[in-house]
């Protein structure tokens, strides 16, 4: 499933890059994700215009009593792996479940992201792929997946939103 989210800001592109460089950026995203249990931030290194950040999640979901044979808590852990090219204003961005390695295999998903000019402002245009090799329920875990991610870059827009004004 190929997803698009776009996100304008009344901001120069220059003030949302220093905000997405911003070490602290997790701490404004971890409170507008009140479906997380944990939002932490693992790596964060800075070296030659190349951004590398991991990200740690682990989701607060009751799970239905029909899909606990199925849904693990691990299954609700993952890691998005990003690295954001200053030159390029752009980053390529991987989620990678926290499963037993054999469980990996059935998803993935990946995407970009680049900031532009708009204007007196900017936006940012997240493009991303997802599937999820599982039967019977591909298509509604798959949405119902791309519906977190969503949530997550609108959580994220918003801190980038409020960290840029600060800067």
């Amino acid at each position: 499933m190929k997803f698009e989210i776009a996100h304008e800001f009344d901001i120069p592109l220059d003030a949302i890059e220093l905000a997405v460089l911003s070490p602290r950026l997790i701490e404004q995203v971890a409170p507008r994700l009140p479906d997380m249990e944990t939002v932490t931030q693992t790596e964060h290194t800075l070296s030659n215009g190349v951004l590398e950040r991991v990200w740690s999640f682990a989701a607060k979901v009751k799970v239905p009593e029909f899909a606990k044979t199925y849904v693990t808590r691990e299954m609700l852990r993952w890691e998005e792996r990003s690295t954001y090219d200053l030159k390029k204003h752009r980053a390529t961005w991987t989620v990678v479940p926290k499963l037993k390695p054999e469980w990996q295999r059935y998803f993935h998903a990946e995407g970009t992201y680049s900031l532009v000019p708009r204007g007196d402002g900017s936006a940012r245009i997240v493009r991303g792929e997802l599937s999820l090799a599982v039967r019977v329920v591909r298509t509604v875990a798959e949405r119902l997946i791309v519906n977190e991610v969503k949530k997550t870059f609108e959580a994220e827009a918003g801190a980038l939103r409020d960290l840029a004004t600060l800067v």
